[in-house]
């Protein structure tokens, strides 16, 4: 269709609102309640045009105006200005922007005029200022001065509605987002306006925001209203180092940008992904970075004489191991790695693994079986039919949680434009209804059971043969849905995956072509499906890490199994946990924040990850920990840097990492190695991710208390001074 914008014409496919043809035209509108995965819904009325449309007489025919050769079809304009993200683009319709309006022009200074009537100055001290919605577009389309000089509404400065987020009422400028992201998204209805005209506040049912998912409206709010606790008053946005990333903490794989200041990592945002994340988050990923700066090992430990671990240097660490292993044989070496590891690292440690001829090699966790994806995120996010068996996404898969929400709610993916996502997608609702009727959820109680139309408790194995030969009432449904489905999907979880026998790939194999459901089975481990094209199981002869005790001497990365080897046994981590401290040399890792690689999704995407400025000391990743083993060992490393993981893995998997899109590249990888494994309980919350250092009050508190006085000037007048 054709679509005037300011005298610019446009060709837009039908359906398209009117504030994305405005900025399709390059042009811009100002505006705080639209968002692109949420409903428009007119609230904020700042993205004010001027519009008008053609009319068509009786038999069809345009109303024209002019004569001959001059005669167009006549715009019949709205009389007043028209809030744009609600508006549909027509045939032959004509807008005007405040770039050719003075009416627009006013109504927005006007409409910005009201926004700002009780917004309190708080801009010096506010956590949004340099990235406020509000400062921004006050500056640009408002008066420039205030005409009212009355006190202003007062309400609640801090407000907590969970221990991560705080409200601060009086910021509110009531643009509904977050009420309509919990309706939509997580479809959770616990936030809503209260009370009516001047007194109307946001707030939630007793008991606070329910952790999942809460975090993202932090995110959208437009002002300082709603604030990430764990990064309040941390810095402000122009202080922080911005490094675009990819969050690791579960298999899905979610764009992130990470925020460090002064060599800490202070704050996780999301950054959209239309293909994996779109613009979410879970809470773990976004409030459970603090083990990232807090606690950190940042120099190598020996075991001194004493038996105690202590400081030293990376020279003397690599001195005490090539001691301990003296007269080891290379072969019994154990290799294990965490399932976090980057690709890169992966590669690394296979190569040295073969160099040694080790046997004792592995990563976790993992599974026994391999489950190649034939689903992508977007295909639940589309499918007709999902059946979930044994998985508790909650803590294996939180995001995937929310593709499967947003299939229950029609699967309306908003369209992209040139200037990006749509700014309003039409076919969005306010709460929306949703057809539970399309998901089974099969396996142990968890949240998504409330969303689910059909629910039925199983076990480990039984719940896919139960499924494959149904029995009761309930399995067959649930069995006639997937086949009646023209896009089912299946999604397998630890419980089915930890049970998984023989036969279970060529049961999963024949459920599916019976079906045409596509499958997406859930690593055990953040990158579980990328080490898992590499040789990194237990070998000839060789034993996992569910056998550690009994493996001669041990080198454990980013492992923490609390049981050391048999000899002598190193560790590369994050933190002194457990099995560090029964370790004979421990030396200090980087996290994956810290890290350049690629990571693999649960969709068999790679994602690549990039380094956030974060203060680690002699830390160090696992290809330069690797290089280190190996002088200790007399050999040289076959990989010493990321080009040379990279150049190794384009010919070992054929895939060239050095150069990723930034939403990722789907890949499908050679024949995966796999071996028995014990069972992987999923858990995504740990203890560290939730401890904090005391914030400056409480820091100020224990000192005052302890005797410590603040340096204050003292009260009687100084010689020289002005008194």
């Amino acid at each position: 269709m054709k679509v005037t914008v300011d005298g610019h014409e446009l060709d837009l496919p039908a359906g398209t609102s009117a504030i994305d043809a405005v900025f399709e035209s390059g042009g811009d509108v100002p505006y705080f309640c639209a968002h692109p995965y949420l409903s428009p819904v007119g609230a904020c009325r700042m993205c004010l045009v001027e519009s008008g449309s053609p009319r068509k007489n009786p038999d069809g025919s345009f109303v024209m105006e002019g004569e001959g050769d001059a005669a167009r079809p006549k715009i019949f304009w709205f009389p007043k200005p028209m809030a744009s993200c609600t508006m549909q683009a027509t045939e032959g319709m004509h807008i005007r922007t405040a770039k050719t309006s003075d009416v627009v022009a006013k109504a927005q200074a006007g409409m910005m005029e009201f926004t700002l009537l009780n917004h309190p100055l708080d801009c010096p001290t506010c956590d949004k200022g340099g990235a406020c919605e509000l400062q921004d577009r006050a500056f640009e389309y408002g008066y420039g001065a205030s005409r009212y000089g009355f006190d202003r509404r007062h309400a609640d400065k801090h407000y907590p509605l969970s221990d991560f987020v705080i409200l601060d009422q009086e910021r509110c400028i009531h643009c509904k987002r977050c009420v309509r992201y919990f309706e939509e998204v997580p479809g959770q209805e616990v936030l809503d306006f209260i009370e009516r005209g001047g007194h109307t506040f946001i707030d939630t049912e007793e008991g606070g925001l329910p952790l999942g998912f809460q975090g993202n409206i932090t995110d959208i709010c437009p002002v300082g209203a709603l604030l990430d606790n764990v990064a309040r008053f941390r810095g402000r946005n122009w202080e922080y180092d911005h490094t675009p990333t990819t969050c690791t903490l579960c298999p899905v794989g979610c764009s992130i940008t990470a925020d460090a200041r002064n060599g800490r990592l202070e704050r996780v945002v999301a950054r959209e992904n239309r293909e994996v994340n779109e613009a979410w988050i879970c809470d773990a990923g976004r409030f459970g970075h603090p083990f990232a700066s807090e606690e950190r090992l940042t120099t190598p430990l020996i075991r001194n004489e004493d038996g105690e671990l202590v400081p030293a240097t990376w020279d003397q660490a690599i001195t005490a191991i090539n001691r301990g292993l003296a007269g080891l044989p290379l072969a019994d070496l154990g290799l294990f790695v965490g399932a976090d590891a980057t690709l890169e690292e992966g590669v690394a440690l296979e190569a040295l693994a073969d160099a040694l001829q080790a046997r004792h090699v592995d990563h976790g966790p993992r599974q026994a079986v391999h489950i190649a994806p034939t689903a992508t995120l977007t295909d639940v996010a589309q499918a007709d039919f999902v059946a979930v068996l044994g998985a508790d996404l909650g803590e294996e898969a939180p995001v995937l949680e929310l593709r499967l929400l947003e299939m229950l709610r029609g699967g309306v993916l908003p369209p992209e434009f040139a200037h990006g996502t749509a700014i309003a997608d039409l076919r969005l609702v306010e709460r929306p209804a949703r057809k539970t009727e399309r998901l089974a959820v099969i396996g142990g109680e968890s949240r998504l059971w409330t969303h689910a139309g059909h629910r039925i408790a199983a076990s480990g194995a039984a719940a896919l043969s139960g499924l494959a030969q149904p029995g009761t009432p309930a399995l067959r449904a649930v069995r006639e849905a997937l086949d009646k489905a023209e896009r089912p999907v299946l999604i397998l979880g630890a419980d089915v995956l930890n049970a998984a026998g023989g036969s279970f790939a060529a049961a999963l194999a024949d459920l599916a072509g019976r079906t045409g459901a596509k499958v997406l089975g859930l690593p055990a481990g953040p990158n579980s499906l990328g080490l898992g094209a590499l040789n990194l199981v237990p070998r000839a002869g060789g034993l996992g890490v569910n056998r550690l005790a009994e493996v001669p001497a041990a080198f454990i990365s980013r492992l923490d199994p609390g049981v050391r080897a048999r000899g002598f046994t190193v560790v590369h981590d994050l933190h002194l946990t457990a099995t560090a401290q029964l370790a004979d040399v421990v030396l200090p890792a980087v996290s994956n924040y810290e890290k350049r690689g690629t990571t693999v999704n649960l969709e068999g995407r790679l994602l690549p990850l990039a380094s956030a400025a974060i203060q680690a000391g002699d830390s160090a990743d696992l290809i330069r920990t690797l290089t280190a083993l190996a002088e200790a060992l007399g050999v040289k490393a076959p990989v010493r840097g990321l080009r040379g993981a990279q150049t190794l893995a384009q010919t070992r998997l054929g895939v060239n990492l050095a150069e990723l899109p930034a939403q990722g590249q789907l890949h499908t990888f050679p024949r995966p190695y796999t071996a028995p494994t014990q069972p992987h309980t999923p858990r995504l919350w740990t203890a560290r991710m939730v401890r904090r250092d005391q914030d400056w009050v409480d820091r100020i508190a224990d000192l005052t208390q302890g005797g410590w006085t603040l340096p204050v000037s003292p009260a009687g007048p100084q010689p020289g001074g002005d008194d």
